[in-house]
């Protein structure tokens, strides 16, 4: 019987599998290289295939792909709307860096023109103008005489100047000057970190600040309502009601006809179906055959481990709604004929049932890089997977997604002293004299990687990674899956009480078996053992060889 060449290309992951019969002779993976189904993903493919004949002495007669349907994943933060409060108009909560304690009021004075002497100033500093010369002129004024309360600054430059400016003054950044310069009156507050507003929450204290009569003061219930959270405010009062600059989001039309603005269209997601959305705008519209997102501030939030502003810090994953079929002579490329199945999840299908003890009935769960496909009565695809919980810990730790997509699998412990660890249960360990960490590393969780120890989350305790991690696991993947559950169901009209084989590479995380059995609809769950002897991972490519 002639050798044949099951060959996975994921989103992440490359997996071959070469079989005689129901036989597995030789497998091996690599990380997929470039988009899935793209030119350079197939070439890496074809390498790591001769690869493996030349290691096993094998010829092949026949390779077995299937359908190429790429996933993107991508984290991004979006911002709400500005309420419409007439003359009075919030500028800035949001803050890049702040600098001072207290708060301030004034006219605007943009440092490059004259400045009044006789009424109370706050220093606007358009972009480009330089810290040296913005503080400079600060200065200047300070030492003419005039009563420089405040100072907002367009760059990122707010600590620069603040050190060279003579006065204690309370200072923010990341400012649009062009708009607050043409303010009637501005109104600064700045606080310290892990401290919030005072005055801009305080509707009778900024009603005083302001000076405002009964009908200008009628916006500012909104106005403290929306700065309660916030340690930086910025409020203009102008001399005829400004329209609020819209925040332009994108947004995601759903099947059923309907537009919704992507900052409010995340919390919808949550409870959609596989293939309710149509189409997803955050720079262009894309059209999409599903979608998965999640808010990960609010995940932490959620869990006592972040405040919850005016952003969503997005991560999101969609399905390209076609197959990408490359233009590549794929029988040319590969050196022998090939032939395309009809999905992943027929192969999948085939292979996650060949694990040893599964019965008839169960259904098929595989997890891989770029999607989670539900194998049952029918077969569901749904966008978001391993690549999504990688993208999502790598924005909340702010390191890369390398690192990230190690940091994510398990338990870290924190490197107390030169010889001592700090566990996730509060038990302490001492380090290994064949593996000690440098002094750089103290404070530090440190974590097994690729060639080494990783370290990361500086302030971070170990029992707070373990619930941002949980929580991270839970949004990216069990919410996900209970979807692909709810989905199911919608389309059979039967409730599901399903025995699960799961497979796939994600599924060697020991912490997301109890998540996903966890599931409403989820009754019995177990790894797959394909061919009896390839552990969870390759049920695709075994199961395309044995098409």
């Amino acid at each position: 019987m002639g050798l044949v060449a099951g060959i996975d290309i994921g989103n992440s992951t490359t997996e071959i599998v070469i079989a005689s019969g129901s036989e597995p002779i030789a497998w091996d993976r690599r990380p997929t290289r470039g988009m899935k189904g793209s030119e350079a993903s197939i070439k890496a493919a074809v390498s790591l295939l001769q690869s493996l004949q030349r290691e096993h002495q094998l010829t092949i007669e026949k390779v077995v792909v299937a359908p190429w349907q790429p996933v993107e994943t991508l984290t991004s933060t979006i911002h709400e709307p500005l309420p419409d409060t007439g003359r009075l108009q919030i500028l800035k909560t949001a803050h890049q860096s702040v600098v001072g304690d207290g708060w301030a009021i004034g006219q605007p004075w943009l440092i490059t023109q004259e400045a009044i002497s006789e009424v109370s100033l706050i220093a606007v500093v358009p972009s480009g103008v330089g810290f040296e010369f913005a503080a400079a002129a600060i200065n200047q004024e300070l030492a003419n005489g005039s009563n420089i309360v405040g100072a907002v600054i367009a760059d990122d430059e707010a600590v620069l100047v603040a050190k060279r400016v003579s006065a204690d003054i309370p200072i923010a950044d990341g400012v649009d000057v062009e708009i607050a310069r043409t303010a009637h009156r501005l109104f600064l507050e700045v606080r310290p970190q892990n401290s919030s507003l005072k005055i801009a929450t305080d509707v009778w204290a900024l009603r005083s600040a302001l000076d405002l009569s009964e009908m200008d003061a009628s916006p500012l219930n909104e106005i403290v309502r929306w700065v309660k959270n916030e340690r930086t405010a910025l409020i203009g009062l102008f001399s005829e009601t400004q329209i609020s600059t819209k925040t332009n989001n994108g947004f995601i039309d759903w099947i059923d006809g309907t537009t919704t603005e992507l900052f409010e269209a995340i919390a919808k997601i949550e409870n959609s179906l596989i293939g309710d959305v149509s189409r997803i705008a955050i720079t262009d519209p894309i059209s999409t055959s599903d979608i998965w997102a999640f808010d990960i501030t609010k995940v932490l939030a959620d869990r006592g481990l972040r405040q919850v502003g005016h952003t969503r810090d997005l991560a999101l994953a969609q399905l390209s709604p076609h197959s990408f079929n490359s233009d590549v002579d794929l029988s040319a490329l590969f050196g022998v004929p090939v032939e395309i199945a009809e999905s992943e999840s027929f192969a999948a299908r085939i292979g996650a049932t060949s694990t040893p003890g599964v019965g008839s009935g169960a259904a098929i769960l595989d997890i891989g890089g770029g999607t989670i496909d539900l194998i049952s009565e029918v077969e569901i695809s749904a966008a978001g997977a391993g690549e999504l919980l990688t993208a999502a810990v790598a924005f909340a730790l702010d390191t890369s997604r390398g690192a990230a997509d190690w940091i994510k699998r398990g338990p870290a412990q924190r490197l107390e002293s030169p010889q001592v660890l700090l566990s996730e249960d509060g038990s302490k360990n001492f380090v290994s004299e064949t593996a000690p960490y440098p002094a750089s590393a103290m404070g530090s969780l440190v974590t097994p990687g690729p060639a080494g120890f990783l370290t990361f989350g500086q302030n971070l305790q170990p029992a707070e990674w373990r619930i941002m991690r949980q929580g991270l696991k839970q949004a990216a993947i069990g919410l996900n899956v209970s979807r692909l559950v709810r989905s199911l169901e919608a389309r059979t009209g039967i409730p599901k009480d399903l025995d699960l084989v799961v497979v796939g590479g994600p599924v060697a995380d020991d912490e997301l078996i109890p998540v996903i059995g966890a599931i409403p609809g989820i009754k019995g769950i177990g790894r797959g053992n394909v061919a009896g002897k390839l552990g969870h991972r390759y049920a695709v490519a075994y199961g395309l060889s044995q098409i």
